[in-house]
């Protein structure tokens, strides 16, 4: 949701310190091998793998109100959990992710068995649409999961964190802790307006950090953003009948009016922007996404086994540098199809040289 722009202040610290001492008592125990996620007749059996949360509190909205109910209905309709803020815990902006590492430590606190495996968050200005479509398709299969932490999408100013997925997990905790406390050891940096938001992005892009000491940005993949955060410009949706949602970040004040009109068509006539998940372009789509990243992360593993084998750096260069290359656009354009088929070609290309 939008929030008046506030001062920084030191509770976030609060937050940042609990959760540090309550990582060091959790541990994650090692998932099973399983296969990628496919619609299953009983949408129950899959229920436990995301939850779904947000925030609202403050002056009452009726529309922020009815837009959540949308994700309810989502929700209920798929089995998963609802979360909702309804307090302030920290400061403008930085609520998000206070809140964020909050559920995320709740959900590792507890047996294996009953954990969720993903969280959702969605903003409050965003109204499902298509309520057949499983958020499950999303999701990296369960054979790269383990690698990847944070699902996202990316517009014209970047990492855009209105409708994020994050991954249970150590890592997720870390990647938090640090975007909070990123105007504590960076208060030189103005983050403007959405400042939780470019302390995230800032956080991905630093080539140090993170859990391992290796940065963040091997945990991150951008979907394309059209998928789960389709937006309502001025002018027209840029969606179409059959994807998952409508979101409204820059409207201002003319975002009550789009959120209306749309409240008052999904709410009136549920149908009429719903199609079955296997005639919507997610159903091959999503499969073929997360084939060719698979697919791109077994070509830099085979590279990195090769040229770690080789004994001369002449031969190690090239491979190094095609390796480089495919795993930028892993971490920072996963959503252009176009560009990881070139660097997987690039880096075939130097692998059957080799």
């Amino acid at each position: 949701m939008f929030v008046m722009r506030q001062t920084y202040q030191r509770r976030p610290l609060v937050v940042i310190l609990l959760c540090s001492l309550l990582i060091c008592s959790l541990w994650v125990v090692s998932g099973q091998d399983r296969p990628a996620w496919r619609p299953a007749a009983d949408p129950q059996t899959y229920s436990r793998r995301v939850a779904k949360a947000t925030m609202l509190y403050g002056k009452p909205n009726p529309l922020y109100e009815r837009a959540i109910d949308s994700h309810d209905r989502h929700a209920k309709r798929w089995g998963y959990r609802m979360h909702v803020l309804r307090q302030d815990i920290s400061v403008g902006f930085w609520n998000k992710p206070s809140y964020l590492v909050s559920l995320v430590i709740q959900e590792l606190a507890k047996p294996p068995s009953e954990r969720v495996e993903w969280l959702m968050w969605f903003d409050a200005d965003s109204i499902i649409i298509n309520g057949a479509v499983p958020l499950e398709v999303f999701l990296p299969p369960y054979d790269i999961s383990e690698d990847v932490h944070l699902v996202a999408t990316r517009d014209h100013n970047g990492l855009n964190t209105g409708i994020i997925f994050l991954h249970v997990h150590p890592w997720t905790i870390n990647f938090l802790i640090e975007s909070l406390g990123y105007p504590l050891y960076r208060p030189d940096i103005d983050l403007g307006r959405s400042a939780d938001q470019e302390a995230m992005a800032r956080v991905l892009k630093k080539s140090d950090g993170g859990p391992n000491g290796t940065a963040y940005r091997d945990g991150a993949v951008f979907l394309p953003r059209t998928w789960i955060n389709t937006y309502e410009f001025h002018h027209a949706y840029e969606g179409k009948r059959g994807d998952l949602l409508v979101h409204f970040p820059g409207l201002e004040e003319q975002r009550w009016i789009h959120m209306s009109n749309w409240l008052d068509i999904v709410e009136r006539s549920p149908h009429s922007w719903e199609l079955p998940f296997e005639e919507t372009d997610y159903h091959n789509g999503t499969v073929a996404f997360w084939d060719r990243f698979r697919e791109a992360k077994k070509a830099v593993n085979t590279a990195e086994h090769r040229y770690n084998r080789l004994s001369t750096d002449k031969g190690k260069a090239p491979m190094e540098a095609a390796v480089r290359e495919l795993k930028k656009v892993m971490q920072q354009e996963a959503d252009n199809t176009e560009l990881l088929v070139q660097r997987m070609q690039d880096l075939k290309s130097v692998l059957d040289l080799s």
